[in-house]
């Protein structure tokens, strides 16, 4: 079953503790990076959600965004910078006495930044309560990816399936061809020698020798042969239940696409060349289907 690379899932859970949400995202990439973005207060969990999410996925960009909020808890504490407090409070009256200013408290008050006269200070939370919740809003989260993972390699599969049945008629298009390819190429050859050099003058044994072996380099029935192998590999990959296919496919493509290239330039056949053109325009549509394929 493929999976697609693009898909989102989100996930809410509650406990006495309090309220986490997680929101998780992921789009291509041809390995697996995970990025997670959490409040100051779970940060100590970060490499364990990583490995939660790597447990899960194969590959792709997968960006997870964790929100908490807390119901009896509260994750920072606040406390009053006095030593601060004291010297804003000096200035202020020196500033009053040398300009005779009559202001009163409230002017001094106005003039504070609460950033700099309050301290906020880190709470440590039950570390095995957060756990809990965390594991339990990722793996929900999770799942509802892997649910749209699977609706979308639905799609590319039935797709990708439909191009792949389509090769080999061409393929076998192409075999048709094979046998008479270099018997037709080396008497096209033999009669643009003998035009050259005339019908009355026998041709050169050397000359022949060297028609027949160029004649054997052009034969395509080896990469017709690894392209059948190919596509047998495809045809079980396409039927696997589990695990991720798709850097192996991509491996394939390449491999097939080589195959075609090869065979396209030695055939010095328009009908060869013209099916080549063919499977290669399905193998670049497949292509780009697979780019999304966990």
């Amino acid at each position: 079953m493929f999976k697609s690379m693009t898909a989102y899932g989100r996930a809410v859970h509650s406990a006495p503790l309090g309220r986490f949400v997680a929101e998780i995202q992921s789009v291509n990439r041809k390995h697996l990076e995970v990025n997670t973005f959490l409040p100051p207060v779970l940060l100590k969990f970060d490499a364990e959600i990583k490995r939660w999410v790597a447990e899960q996925v194969g590959r792709g960009q997968v960006n997870l965004k964790i929100s908490a909020s807390f119901d009896q808890f509260s994750p920072l504490s606040v406390l009053p910078n006095l030593p601060l407090l004291r010297q804003y409070h000096q200035a202020w009256a020196a500033m009053r006495h040398e300009l005779k200013n009559e202001g009163g408290e409230e002017a001094f008050w106005s003039l504070l930044d609460a950033k700099e006269i309050f301290i906020h200070e880190q709470q440590e939370v039950d570390e095995e309560q957060c756990r809990r919740l965390l594991r339990a809003v990722v793996s929900e989260a999770l799942v509802h990816l892997t649910q749209m993972k699977e609706r979308e390699g639905k799609l590319l599969y039935e797709d990708i399936s439909a191009r792949f049945a389509r090769l080999p008629a061409l393929i076998q298009q192409i075999a048709v061809k094979a046998p008479g390819a270099a018997a037709r190429f080396r008497q096209r050859l033999m009669d643009r020698i003998s035009e050259l050099m005339g019908a009355s003058t026998e041709t050169d044994e050397r000359i022949l020798r060297e028609v027949g072996l160029y004649a054997e380099k052009i034969d395509i029935e080896e990469e017709l042969t690894r392209l059948d192998a190919h596509l047998k590999q495809v045809e079980e990959l396409m039927h696997r239940r589990s695990g991720a296919v798709g850097k192996v496919l991509e491996f394939l493509l390449q491999e097939m696409g080589r195959e075609v290239n090869t065979l396209s330039s030695k055939a010095a056949d328009v009908d060869v060349s013209q099916y080549a053109i063919e499977i290669k325009s399905e193998l670049e549509k497949i292509r780009e289907q697979i780019q999304n394929i966990e």
